[in-house]
């Protein structure tokens, strides 16, 4: 009875109306739409367990016969309010705000029911599938609570949208995150934590041997089939397991499965006086077509929407193939131009809109969709003289203005500020040598071609800071492992290879082990193996490696790549590339900011004045944004060292103590002196 419901509803709401009165058109073509509302409410009566009507804030997972189709209907009927409130867009009558508030009602019951899903459905790859699925409710719902908030300027709007967005980014890393919390907290025995994480590596390195043996021409069955009993076997092993952890530590589970979000005042009270966020959303349907803007300082918030034309799509575009493209070394001054024109369009639609807001701020930019190929600091604010020869190294980019950080989301950036780390500022390096060894990943052949720049970068990062370095054959995978939980910083410079398919099995090439059938030790380490890495006493993880960043971006989830593979883990700032770094230009950047580094600034500031000295000391070819733009710092920007002025400001204060007691003391000799004559 629910198909036909839900068919019944549909043929009144794309029943035509006949009307030259666009009153009266407006006016039939609404109680078309109130029509069809009734429709589909009885066909998601029809889905309900408890029978009657189904009242919408109860619905559960439990009591829909079809958690899908539940689903849908709930996001039919708010598209159809959404519907209704448009036709009154213009004349913002009392049932224009009534039917955006009545759409509002239904997505957000989705999103309850969303949140849910996700504590009950295990494996990260499931949460991408289920933000996949639903992306395009969070999306109307920000949508809809922008007209909402146009409309009579509630903050609850600009929340809830604001909300919604947060759900759209990286909530599988969210989830882990607020798991490292409740270890921390000690709410439950290590034993416990030891099967968890057992029980997740098996279920791990299973997904990855099927997913090799399927590579093969001709895969054993028989493997195969008995790699997926073991990980059926250890899944119904982690459900009992999380049954168990539910009844016997309710407060482990209820942080673990926290469905709580820092509201916007929340974030506001954790922020510095020159902190600014800025967190977009794009929404997209064959192509990009809108995007929202949220800005969030100390004392203020803004929410915009801008249209985005097919110049602005273009520019986005290009300005990525520009910066990443392997003939940089034939770049031609036309194509200069278009770089210019393309990076001051996105400033223009990026930042320009609120620029007033952010004089003399930090900037965290968190991203969405393609934007997360874009580097900020790479948006031109002034187009230079398009007629005359134009020198990279002149032009006017972000970076020389603001220190640009990135973060996945603002609930995670936030929950990595509050977390404490021990203080050891030791670095763990790794360099492998490579000599052209041939390799086959999924099918494809490599070759490991020889990196001579990064043992040089190694060595110069070393005379900057105190750094224990594995080169050559003893930057093995195994070695990593064992030693990664020690250090506050890791340096990995290396080879990765990123498969856009699967993002869970990109991985980082350390030195080269033949004949190894450990998958530990085998000298690749993929992302999959890196969520199961516990680098909870890491404070900063630097993937100085080809390729790192550009993993497959997932709707929903953010940039799926070894670096998030990194903050999943437990390490809350990564400095990672976007593209294949140039030997000679990555070791003088790197270089540079292990020194800002040391000197106490924060990792995005030391990031920014690295790339500022190598562009100062660059001729306009090797200025070119492919050399510098390459390296983002993402998360927690906070020092790790003790800068300098602390110390000489200390000095000072102890010198003027001393000077004060001195002239006390000489005075107060003079005046006995003055007594006794």
């Amino acid at each position: 009875m629910s198909d036909y419901y839900e068919y019944k509803g549909d043929l009144i709401k794309s029943k035509p109306v006949e009307s030259s009165d666009i009153h009266s058109f407006k006016s039939q073509k609404t109680k078309n739409l109130e029509e069809a509302i009734q429709w589909y409410s009885k066909s998601l009566n029809a889905l309900f367990r408890g029978g009657g009507e189904a009242n919408i804030e109860e619905l559960t997972i439990d009591n829909c016969l079809s958690f899908t189709d539940c689903m849908i209907l709930l996001k039919t009927i708010a598209d159809t309010h959404n519907e209704m409130a448009l036709l009154d867009k213009e004349e913002k009558s009392a049932f224009y705000t009534e039917s955006l508030d009545e759409a509002l009602r239904y997505y957000k019951v989705i999103g309850n029911l969303i949140s849910r899903a996700r504590m009950e459905i295990s494996g990260d790859e499931s949460k991408i599938q289920l933000a996949q699925l639903e992306y395009e409710t969070f999306t109307k719902t920000i949508e809809t609570a922008y007209l909402a908030y146009e409309a009579n300027n509630n903050d609850d709007y600009l929340e809830l949208a604001f909300n919604n967005s947060e759900q759209i980014k990286s909530s599988a890393v969210f989830d882990k995150i607020s798991n490292d919390i409740a270890q921390e907290n000690s709410l439950i025995p290590d034993s416990l934590l030891e099967l968890e994480s057992n029980l997740n590596n098996t279920i791990s390195v299973y997904n990855e041997r099927i997913f090799t043996e399927n590579s093969e021409d001709e895969p054993d069955t028989a493997l195969l089939a008995d790699y997926t009993t073991k990980i059926f076997e250890a899944s119904r092993q982690r459900d009992e397991l999380n049954r168990f952890l539910e009844q016997q530590y309710p407060d482990y589970y209820d942080l673990k499965y926290s469905k709580s979000m820092l509201s916007i005042e929340d974030a506001q009270n954790m922020m510095d006086k020159k902190d600014a966020i800025l967190e977009y959303v794009l929404t997209e349907n064959d192509s990009i077509s809108e995007l929202f803007t949220f800005l969030i300082t100390k004392d203020n918030k803004k929410f915009l929407r801008q249209a985005i034309d097919k110049e602005t799509a273009v520019s986005m575009e290009y300005m990525y193939n520009f910066m990443t493209t392997p003939d940089y070394l034939f770049t031609q001054n036309d194509d200069i131009k278009q770089f210019c024109v393309s990076a001051h369009n996105m400033y223009k639609l990026l930042v320009q809109p609120i620029s007033e807001d952010l004089i003399n701020k930090n900037l965290t930019i968190i991203p969405d969709g393609k934007l997360n190929y874009i580097a900020f600091d790479g948006l031109i604010k002034t187009m230079p003289d398009t007629s005359a020869f134009i020198d990279f190294s002149r032009l006017d980019y972000l970076v020389r203005h603001f220190n640009v950080n990135y973060a996945n989301s603002m609930n995670i950036l936030m929950k990595h500020r509050a977390k404490k780390r021990n203080l050891k500022n030791q670095i763990l390096a790794f360099a492998p040598v490579y000599n052209n060894e041939k390799v086959v990943l999924s099918n494809a052949n490599y070759t490991l071609l020889p990196l001579p720049g990064v043992q040089s970068e190694v060595d110069a990062i070393s005379n900057t800071v105190k750094t224990d370095i594995f080169r050559g054959t003893d930057a093995t995978e195994e070695e990593f492992r064992a030693l990664c939980q020690n250090y506050e910083i890791l340096h990995l410079a290396m080879h990765a290879y990123i498969n856009d398919s699967l993002p869970a099995f990109s991985r980082l090439a350390f030195s080269p082990v033949q004949n190894e059938n450990d998958l530990q030790k085998d000298g690749w380490l993929n992302t999959a193996d890196i969520y199961n890495l516990n680098l909870r006493n890491a404070r900063l993880t630097v993937l100085s490696a080809c390729n790192t960043g550009v993993g497959k971006m997932q709707k929903g989830e953010g940039l799926m790549s070894l670096a998030r593979g990194f903050l999943y883990a437990g390490c809350p700032s990564i400095i990672m590339s976007l593209w294949e770094v140039e030997d000679n230009a990555g070791t003088q950047i790197m270089t540079s900011f292990y020194k800002y580094l040391k000197n106490g600034k924060t990792k995005d500031e030391a990031l920014r004045l690295a790339k500022i000295d190598y562009l100062d000391k660059s001729n306009s070819r090797l200025a070119h944004p492919h050399y510098w733009m390459s390296f983002k710092a993402i998360g927690d920007p906070s020092p790790i060292y003790t800068s300098n002025d602390i110390y000489f400001f200390g000095l000072l204060i102890i010198l003027i103590v001393a000077f004060a007691i001195d002239q006390g003391l000489r005075m107060k000799k003079a005046r006995r002196k003055q007594r006794a004559s």
